[in-house]
């Protein structure tokens, strides 16, 4: 049976850059239907309800969300709230997951297979998908990403486990020292950042030039990539 999970908030741009994400993949794939962006998966195959077909989706959806949070900026969360069935006759019924089998509509359809430019290089998936399911400080990685706010206190948060896990000089070969002083400077102080400090009281004079945030996210993932390519290579 194939099973389809609706990619509710992808835009076009988004799902062009999850199936270069997802191009080297053997388990997934995306298609359109409609003008409607769609997940698959050879894991679902052999289930017969939408309600194992959410369980079943639901972590490595997350996976695949943090992966492309980190290879892309603002990219969205992945959920399989809406779930296709595709019948015998190539009729798709979309239910709603964990309700008692709604069908919203259903018709029939031609799967075609979509896809953005072709990227060079390739985006590492297969690899950082293996670390998320046997590395726990990567789970960890994987679900403060996508459960979390990108504030700046969680983003600290991100840097300090990689800093544990990977070490301060292993960093300084991955960022400019300069560009982690200030990102730390500008994270830590009240009076260039206000509330969203990590620390309610200066201790130190606040940074002559502050980091802007979306210069921090685009660090913290910038780091993240690093760190991930790093950790796989660790396994070789």
């Amino acid at each position: 049976m194939k099973w389809l999970v609706l990619l509710e908030d992808v835009k076009k741009s988004d799902f062009d850059n999850l199936w270069n994400l997802l191009r080297s993949s053997d388990e997934f794939s995306l298609i359109t239907v409609n003008n409607k962006y769609y997940l698959t998966s050879t894991r679902w195959e052999s289930l017969t309800n939408e309600s194992d077909v959410y369980w079943e989706a639901t972590k490595p959806l997350q996976d695949i969300s943090a992966v492309a949070r980190i290879q892309f900026t603002d990219f969205p969360l992945l959920k399989p709230d809406i779930i296709c069935e595709v019948d015998e006759e190539g009729k798709l019924h979309r239910r709603v997951a964990l309700s008692a089998t709604i069908r919203v509509d259903s018709s029939s359809f031609s799967i075609q297979l979509e896809g953005g430019q072709d990227i060079i290089p390739i985006l590492e998936f297969e690899s950082w998908m293996k670390l998320a399911e046997e590395d726990e400080i990567v789970k960890n990685v994987f679900r403060q990403i996508t459960e979390f706010e990108r504030n700046w206190i969680n983003l600290y948060k991100l840097y300090e486990i990689v800093e544990k896990n990977a070490g301060k000089k292993k960093i300084e070969q991955w960022i400019i020292k300069d560009k982690i002083r200030q990102f730390k400077h500008t994270a830590n102080s009240q009076s260039a950042i206000g509330d969203d400090a990590r620390h309610g009281v200066d201790r130190n004079d606040p940074p002559k030039e502050p980091m802007p945030k979306s210069e921090a996210e685009a660090l913290i993932r910038n780091l993240l990539k690093q760190w991930l390519e790093w950790k796989c290579e660790q396994q070789k």
